[in-house]
């Protein structure tokens, strides 16, 4: 009888343990994005524009790998966390393909539309 108990209990910490660690990666890590263009810089924070930074990080975390070559840029995108580490990108909005550490992934429609209306002048 005891064992059960103490299997059970050890088996309620670990799930506990299982939905906290869950909970705490849907929150966002990102606090800022800088975007470079040819004509500008947009910075935006996680303080003012939340919604848009997830949004960005949702659409990055979709990582269809494409067999293309990055011609040019339109965008560099750097995405900062809470840690201070910094993930850059290269978008193109023409071949609807970014870079991401050497690897070209193809980029959502969504979030093609959504960086072009932020991005864009």
């Amino acid at each position: 009888m005891k064992r059960i108990l103490i299997v059970l209990s050890c088996l309620f910490i670990l799930f506990g343990c299982s939905i906290k660690s869950n909970s705490e990666e849907k929150t966002s890590k990102v606090v800022g994005i800088i975007g470079v263009t040819s004509i500008d810089t947009l910075i935006y924070s996680a303080q003012k524009d939340e919604d848009l930074i997830n949004k960005i990080e949702k659409g990055f975390n979709l990582k269809n790998v494409e067999d293309k070559q990055v011609d040019n840029s339109d965008l560099k995108l750097t995405l900062i966390d809470r840690e201070g580490k910094i993930e850059d990108f290269e978008v193109n909005y023409k071949q609807n393909i970014y870079l991401h550490k050497g690897i070209v992934y193809k980029l959502d429609t969504k979030l093609t539309k959504l960086l072009q209306e932020q991005f864009m002048n």
